[in-house]
């Protein structure tokens, strides 16, 4: 435990149910403080991995087919299907649906960041509801292999955003919220408050990993009424926690009001960033348009959308789920893999020019044949081979050293060089303009920009502000 830890542990009386925890997800080297900047603030180029906690059966197929005849959708269905065999069979899953060999690939060709879709239900007995409060047991190992994912992540210098896909009672309508049928996360102060208790304990356990890039609090919400009081209520309860770890909020499919909502948020509680989903296979027919016409759209509609954002937000705006995949009619008449090819590519265009992060979904289906799974979209061509900022290529690696070494040696000239442009630009003007705050300045940029570019394997590109 670190001295921070400690601290905390002792001022803020942490809950016996909370160090159980701590022991569950495991232990982690010291918090970094240098390598945590760099993951928390550099340009994310990311996938999200999954149902490997939150699980959805068109994506594990194999641990539902089982159950075929009962249907389950929500991950409360199915272990309640499984019955006295759910932990069992649910850490079989853990085990084997990502291995370190994941991380090792994604790493070979630059993507330095993965969302980790979490339910709510993982952390067990005194935080589960509805169908997974009488399964709690089942979920005694989950956090183990949170922590495997997080240190297999590490290795690589991969940053994890934790994302609590689901919580209790549902924020959506749809089965991966955990619930099945309508969403009733809204409509019980009991679910909220246990929502709260469990975002509560996972900034707890996450503020103090070197490589969480963030703890994203909720997943394509509802556009509720109290959505954004349920938004302060949660940033107020991560605060006391923690005053420094990014905080990741989904816009409800209504960017443009959420963009205000989040603009707000941030100048409150800081570091927060807001979380839009772009996907375009899903659109009503009647805007189902040949590819030609969506990337047409995409350049006329979405990219001035997305550059507004961003600038009211500082940056601070992320692609948390995006995919290759198009309706069937936008291919028509065309090969399929060109034409998602063709638009992918002005995708990460757009997206890379006007947000801090992108993050495919997802890393891998159950066979991992079909364009949803990152490696399948790679491999048949749809999606690019390699995400490193500045067109970075592992062959020219060891130049690197050379560049920083070289930086350094004329640090004094650039900023001779830059301070005295500054000097003759503001001459124009009478009064006493602070060089030496200048001169420092450029010198404390100049040390975090040769830090981003060396200190971890690859190099990093500035994302956020």
């Amino acid at each position: 435990m670190n001295v921070l830890s400690s601290i905390k542990n002792k001022f803020m009386r942490v809950p016996p149910d909370y160090e159980q925890l701590s022991a569950r997800l495991g232990t982690f080297a010291p918090f970094d403080a240098a390598r945590a900047r760099i993951f928390r603030y550099r340009k994310q180029y990311g996938v999200n991995l999954g149902s490997m906690f939150c699980l959805e059966p068109w994506i594990a197929t194999i641990i539902y087919d089982e159950y075929a005849e009962h249907n389950p959708e929500a991950e409360g269905d199915l272990v309640e299907c499984m019955g006295q065999c759910s932990a069992e069979k649910m850490q079989a899953h853990w085990d084997t649906w990502l291995q370190r060999a994941d991380f090792e690939h994604m790493a070979s060709m630059g993507i330095n960041a993965v969302r980790l879709p979490v339910g709510y239900w993982i952390l067990g007995h005194g935080f589960a509801a509805e169908k997974y409060h009488s399964h709690a047991k089942t979920y005694n190992r989950a956090l183990y292999y949170v922590g495997r994912i997080i240190a297999w992540a590490d290795e690589f210098d991969i940053g994890v955003l934790v994302d609590i896909h689901a919580l209790p009672g549902g924020q959506n309508n749809d089965s991966h919220s955990g619930a099945t049928g309508p969403a009733r996360l809204f409509e019980s102060r009991k679910h909220q408050d246990l929502a709260i208790k469990c975002i509560d304990a996972f900034a707890y356990l996450l503020a103090q990993v070197t490589n969480i890039v963030g703890l994203q609090i909720i997943n394509e919400p509802q556009d509720h009424p109290e959505l954004e009081a349920f938004y302060e209520r949660a940033l107020k309860q991560v605060r006391v926690q923690s005053l420094t770890l990014p905080v990741y909020v989904g816009d409800a499919w209504n960017l443009d009001k959420y963009t205000g909502i989040v603009k707000g948020l941030r100048s409150r509680f800081g570091f927060v960033v807001l979380d839009t989903h772009k996907y375009w296979v899903f659109r009503p027919e009647d805007k189902q348009y040949p590819v030609e016409q969506l990337i047409k759209e995409l350049r006329e509609t979405d990219m001035p959308e997305l550059l507004h954002a961003s600038d009211e937000l500082e940056g601070n705006l992320v692609i948390g789920e995006y995919s290759s995949i198009l309706p069937a009619i936008s291919c028509q008449g065309t090969d399929p893999t060109v034409s998602m090819r063709e638009f992918s590519r002005e995708q990460l265009h757009m997206y890379n020019s006007t947000t801090a992060g992108t993050f495919y979904w997802t890393w891998r289906l159950q066979h991992d044949a079909g364009f949803w799974s990152m490696q399948f979209a790679i491999n048949e061509g749809a999606m690019p081979s390699e995400y490193f900022p500045f067109g970075w290529n592992l062959s020219v690696e060891p130049s690197r050293e050379v560049i920083v070494n070289e930086a350094e040696k004329r640090r004094s000239e650039w900023r001779e060089k830059r301070l005295q442009g500054h000097m003759n630009y503001v001459s124009q003007w009478e009064g006493d303009f602070g060089f030496d705050h200048y001169a420092a300045g450029f010198d404390k940029g100049l040390t975090v920009a040769l830090e981003f570019f060396s200190k971890l394997k690859f190099p990093s590109k500035l994302g956020f502000i």
